[in-house]
């Protein structure tokens, strides 16, 4: 069976791994930021290992992220302002060089 590689790419890549709770639950998220993906994070829900390729400007113009990492209603404006502010501040692309 042949298949044609699309790429195959090796790099170090910055992660954090961070737990905080609301006053209606606890969120376990792995954060990875790669080249590769043009800014955008990798967000990793560590309790449902749900997942999404997103950006600091993404947050506000599109809510699938809300679902995937298993983000409570009531605490959807917590937990933006908390990604808004980690991804925008922790990762930049000098810090990869």
């Amino acid at each position: 069976m042949a298949f044609d590689y699309l790429y195959d790419q090796s790099e170090n890549i910055l992660s954090r791994y961070v737990a905080f709770a609301t006053e209606h639950t606890r969120y376990d998220l792995g954060l990875f930021y790669s080249q590769h993906f043009d800014g955008k994070s990798f967000v990793v829900s560590l309790q449902n290992m749900q997942s999404i390729l997103i950006s600091s400007d993404d947050i506000g113009y599109d809510h699938g992220w809300v679902e995937r990492l298993g983000v409570r209603a009531e605490d959807v404006d917590v937990v933006s302002s908390f990604l808004k502010r980690t991804l925008t501040s922790l990762f930049n692309n000098h810090d990869l060089d």
